[in-house]
Parts: structure tokens; sequence; C-alpha cells
């Protein structure tokens, strides 16, 4: 059997230990290369020129695909020691009595014991309800806040307990309550407050300077579990309705610096990832979400 081994950037470093246990095992493998933003991201056109039986990406939760090639996803999770940095987390949650708990795959196995943890400090500890993308409760995606959104009503604030800037900066922007960050990796605990405002002055001054667009370029991704080409369509054709100039800006990996060369452009429109917009200082130009065009043109249907 010829295997495809996929691992995003964090994880790459297990990537010869992986293949050769595969290969232990009577496959023959090789390595994608290519940078993986998550479980939506897996590496069909290297899949098929290689002639994969199938593909391996490791790291993330099972994501619904279409793509000919099967795919098994194997997570990976790390256990790690939360109890001391929560007691620090605990002093910043002082005036919060209901906290609604979120996390990634990585530490989802986690998230129970954290619960009872702060419920033995007199918290009462909630655990979302997954969206449609995540695979389990309390688990949050780029694209999936189902866990943030379904407690949002019951809970004082927020608390994640991951690494990186990602996962708490977009739950920060599902949601109105304060958002505390616990990374277990660098010890900080942080309120994501200032991070949103600044996202949201950006998201503001992205839809005032689009108002004045002329000429638009809808960015469409042809990765598995991004590809929106009708919605790319539906918005040209809406644009181009409203005496508006839009062409379709078609990719697999998105480059910034290409970008920036379509002079012409007034003001992009993303129906990839909808994150990929919080990326702006590296784009001369204002980039909208798929949903916020509506704002733009005054349509009042969702696309």
């Amino acid at each position: 059997m010829r295997v495809l081994l996929q691992l995003p950037e964090g994880l790459k470093d297990k990537a010869f230990k992986l293949a050769e246990r595969l290969e232990r095992e009577g496959k023959e493998v090789v390595v994608s290369c290519s940078p993986c933003y998550g479980a939506c991201d897996v590496a069909l056109e290297e899949a098929r020129r290689y002639g994969a039986d199938k593909i391996i990406q490791y790291g993330h939760s099972a994501f619904k695909l279409r793509g000919g090639i099967p795919v098994e996803f194997i997570e990976y999770r790390t256990p790690v020691k939360f109890k001391k940095l929560l007691s620090r987390a605990l002093k910043e949650l002082k005036d919060f009595r209901k906290v609604g708990l979120v996390t990634t795959v990585q530490h989802i196995g986690q998230l129970e014991s954290i619960k009872q943890f702060l419920k033995g400090r007199g918290k009462r500890a909630y655990i979302g309800k997954h969206g449609s993308r995540a695979r389990y409760n309390g688990q949050i995606l780029g694209c999936d806040w189902g866990s943030i959104k379904s407690i949002e009503k019951e809970v004082d604030c927020f608390l994640y307990f991951g690494g990186g800037v990602f996962h708490p900066l977009g739950g920060a922007l599902a949601t109105e309550k304060p958002f505390l960050a616990v990374d277990p990796f660098t010890g900080n605990v942080r309120w994501m407050g200032e991070e949103r405002r600044k996202e949201l002055r950006r998201r503001k001054g992205a839809l005032l300077a689009a108002i004045e667009a002329r000429r638009f370029g809808v960015v469409c991704s042809t990765k598995p579990g991004q590809f929106n080409f009708k919605k790319a369509l539906a918005i040209k054709k809406m644009l181009e309705a409203e005496g508006k100039d839009a062409q379709i800006l078609i990719c697999n990996e998105l480059n910034y610096e290409s970008l920036n060369n379509f002079l012409e452009v007034d003001c992009f429109v993303n129906t990839a990832c909808p994150r990929i917009v919080e990326d702006y200082a590296r784009l001369r130009k204002p980039i909208l979400d798929a949903e916020e065009i509506n704002k733009v043109s005054g349509n009042s249907h969702t696309l």
C-alpha cells in the first residue's frame, strides 16, 4: 500500500519516526512537506501524483471531505500538568463564577479534569456542545465555534486551555464574553480583550474602505475542506449586478505577496478559511470575509 503522510507544522519533527513505523508495517511512504493548516487542508494533489492508496493526516480530528482518496485522521494528544497554571488563572477569574471551557483536540482529553479542578475551587465550569465540523464537546476549530455558542448565555466568561494565539483569538471574536487564554507551553495567562478590539477595529476599517471599492478580487481556495466555488461565483454575480467589477482568484496555497501584485484590485473577498482575513497586515488592500461582503453591498440575504 502506498501512503502519503501529512503533518501540521508543529509536528513535522515526528515525520521520520512515523514514516519508519509505517514502513515496518510493509507500507511504501512519502511525506508531504507542504504547509498543513488543519484537517480541511488535505494534500490530495500530492497524493494523486504519487499514486497513494491512502492519506494519513496526523494531528487533527476527523473532518468530512470529498476527494476520492481515503483519508485517515490520527489525533495527537498532549497531556500536560495544569494545576499550578490554573491556580494562577483562578486569580484572574476571581470575579467570575460560571466559566465556559474550550480547547483543541490536543488537550480535549483533559477538559473534564480541568472542569473538576475548577469545580473543586468554587467555580461552575461548562463544556459546550460542539458544532458541525468539530468532533468533541468543548473543541473549537478555526471554522467551528459551536462549543462557545452553545453555552454563551449560561456563562460569565470563557477559558481556553492550549497553545498559540490562533484559537483563542478566534474564540474571543466568536463571543462578547470575557475570554481568558491559558497556555500550558509558555505559561502565559492573559485576557484576549485587546486582541479582540484590535481585530474588530481592523474589520470595521476594512468595511469602510470596501464601501468605496469598485474592483473586487474574490479569493477561492482549492483545499478540499475550503473549496467554496459556488459561493465565490455568487459573490461575483452579486457585485457585478451592483455595477462593480469582480474576478474570481483561485489558488491552493494563498500567497499574500502574489495578491499584492493585483494592483487593480481595491478589495479582496475571502471564501476560504474564515480566519485568513486576520492576516490583513500582509495585504496592501482590505480583505473581507464572505459574510461581511453583504454589509458592503447592501444585500439583505446571506450568500
